[in-house]
């Protein structure tokens, strides 16, 4: 247990400075936000979540560390998949001091689990922003060039800002993609796809901040509901193991 709350210092350090990003958040550049090393944390907190996840399920209350979604939303999810959605915005910071665990379970979660990310769109600012990732995801499908990682960094770290059209496409010029691309991307149907479904499941969520986290549809929890992003895990593992019954 040491281990793991060293492990997951770095990720709930934001929780003393703010609990989440509310629909009134337009930015955070008031917000000290420390660099993380992204890679490092995935790497070490992989194995030790997987095995402390259910230690203490039992302490977890609907009403109070997790709720109902009434009515029960549509899922995207394959037959027989659990679906698992982490409703963040790139502006956040506590998505970005999350991203790490979100990036490990992504990578170990259970076979039976369909992990994605959806960018909220709870105000006008966050809307920009979740163009930006969107752009990202269509350029870069696989990951491979770790673009979302590259934005989040840019955002936290380097302050800029990437919410107009012309900023976000000078990013993705040095990320060595053309400016063809970036505006194919914008126009695509694909793109336009993204940015509905991710309104629809925003406003079927009932969500009001993030990071939040929605299983298969039915529950929604965060960080601050659950105490600790160690306990919003736990909180996951439970109910995806649930719903698969």
């Amino acid at each position: 247990m040491k281990k793991l709350q060293k492990l997951t210092f770095l990720a709930v350090t934001s929780l003393f400075l703010v609990t989440a990003c509310d629909t009134a958040s337009s930015d955070a550049k008031k917000v000290d936000v420390k660099k993380v090393d992204i890679k490092k944390v995935v790497k070490e907190t992989t194995e030790v979540v997987k095995k402390e996840a259910a230690s203490s399920a039992s302490k977890f209350k609907e009403g109070k560390h997790y709720v109902e979604i009434f009515p029960e939303m549509q899922t995207d999810s394959a037959m027989g998949k659990v679906e698992v959605v982490e409703l963040m915005w790139l502006g956040c910071p506590h998505c970005y001091t999350l991203e790490p665990i979100m990036l490990a379970y992504k990578k170990n979660h259970p076979d039976f689990v369909e992990f994605k990310q959806v960018p909220a769109m709870l105000n006008p600012s966050w809307a920009a922003d979740a163009k930006t990732y969107y752009i990202a995801e269509i350029l870069d499908p696989t990951g491979e060039k770790d673009l979302v990682t590259k934005i989040f960094k840019s955002i936290h770290e380097q302050k800029r800002r990437l919410r107009t059209p012309d900023a976000a496409k000078r990013f993705f010029v040095q990320q060595g993609y053309t400016e063809e691309q970036v505006i194919n991307s914008a126009n695509s149907m694909a793109f336009q796809a993204k940015i509905k479904r991710a309104q629809e499941i925003g406003e079927s969520s009932q969500a009001q901040s993030v990071p939040t986290v929605i299983i298969n549809g039915k529950y929604r929890t965060s960080p601050y509901m659950a105490g600790s992003n160690e306990d919003l895990m736990k909180i996951v593992d439970m109910l995806t193991k649930q719903e698969k019954k």
